[in-house]
């Protein structure tokens, strides 16, 4: 997939917002779920307000190990993915992404 391609794609989702599973799927098509996303974050235990506030300098890479840390965290901490949509942080996130990828 082409960058111009992940950039759409990202933007679809960003002007129509769904639930997690919609970001998972993102993620998947895109290629670039971060299994080890762990591998990328500094702090242990993982603290997602840490690790967000390096957003600002986020490669593509990172950026889209903090989009799965997100969505990971939801796992371990039900509700916590829309709590975090709602504080504009999900898509904080993915606006990154794309200016990571132009």
């Amino acid at each position: 997939m082409t960058n111009e391609e992940k950039i759409n794609r990202i933007q679809s989702v960003i002007d129509h917002p769904g639930r997690e599973g919609l970001y998972y799927k993102l993620l998947e098509d895109l290629g670039d779920l971060k299994g080890n996303y762990g591998d990328y974050m500094t702090t242990e235990p993982i603290n997602c307000d840490i690790e967000l506030k390096r957003l600002s300098t986020a490669d593509y890479e990172l950026a889209t190990a903090l989009f799965t840390m997100l969505l990971r965290e939801d796992h371990f901490s039900n509700g916590s993915f829309m709590r975090r949509y709602e504080a504009s942080q999900v898509d904080a996130v993915l606006k990154r992404m794309i200016e990571a990828l132009q």
